[in-house]
């Protein structure tokens, strides 16, 4: 199974790095948002961000290309869009352009979504897209 983690998964990674570098069934992905959301920490939370970067640097996942959206996703990180499954994760108030992408280019790329945001699950569930909370996927580990 194919893992994309949205970035507040980041924030629990750290406790269950072992187990999680311990399973060998999932292949883990990423894009360059999660990177960005990760590195737009407030400083007030710098251990925070630390603890992220370095769970991210041991899964050292691959990072998948997003749609290509203008003033958001940067030359080399994206794709073009081929489909309306950006549109359709795109809140009414255009709020969650992140999520969108992040959504978006995890339903093409056939990987399921770690995420606390029940928001966002519930969206991505409505398009077709696997969810897992945290613990649902420490649980499968």
């Amino acid at each position: 199974m194919r893992i994309m983690f949205d970035t507040n998964a980041f924030d629990k990674m750290h406790d269950d790095l072992d187990k999680i570098l311990a399973c060998q069934k999932y292949e883990y992905y990423i894009t360059s948002l999660q990177v960005e959301e990760i590195k737009n920490i407030p400083d007030n939370k710098e251990t925070m961000k630390l603890k992220n970067f370095i769970a991210l640097s041991k899964i050292q996942p691959p990072s998948l290309p997003v749609p290509a959206v203008v003033g958001v996703a940067k030359a080399g990180d994206c794709v073009p869009m081929n489909d309306s499954v950006y549109m359709d994760l795109l809140k009414v108030t255009h709020s969650n352009v992140a999520d969108a992408m992040i959504g978006a280019t995890a339903k093409r790329e056939s990987c399921t979504v770690v995420t606390e945001d029940k928001d966002f699950s519930k969206r991505l569930r409505k398009h077709g897209i696997p969810t897992l909370t945290w613990d649902e996927f420490m649980s499968t580990l």
